[in-house]
């Protein structure tokens, strides 16, 4: 993630997170990731890391500059998302939203991600922030 040019709402985040220990937790995963580039410079990237078997949580963390790309952030992520889901033979996805991030609420919804709760400081800035699943029949 260090070469990821953040936007603001995920510097302001990662801004609270120790970057080095988070990489290394993440190291210790097995999940699927994928990353999108345009001209030479990170826009997005995005994957799901396993939970048990049949059951993932999916994330995506956008660059600065996706709002030039965010038709084709959307096509790569319902594409790739849809090989991962097959891949690890999941039957649940589910994925978290900062609470006042409308975008990013309106964004699962329309991906066929539907509410179940919300988490009360669950960021590491202490945001609250929804839980969203998509089931997969």
């Amino acid at each position: 993630m260090k070469a990821l040019n953040f936007r603001q709402r995920e510097a302001r985040i990662f801004s609270h997170v120790d970057r080095d220990v988070d990489a290394q937790s993440k190291a210790t995963h097995l999940g699927t990731a994928f990353t999108g580039f345009s001209e030479g410079e990170i826009i997005a990237c995005a994957g799901i890391i396993p939970l048990w078997n049949g059951v993932g949580h999916a994330w995506v963390t956008m660059g600065a500059n996706y709002m030039n790309h965010k038709n084709f952030i959307h096509r790569q992520v319902v594409s790739y998302m849809a090989k991962i889901i097959a891949g690890m033979e999941l039957h649940r996805v589910q994925a978290t939203v900062v609470c006042d991030f409308m975008p990013g609420v309106l964004w699962l919804e329309r991906m066929g991600f539907k509410l179940e709760g919300k988490l009360v400081r669950y960021g590491p800035d202490g945001s609250d922030h929804y839980t969203y699943a998509r089931i997969i029949e």
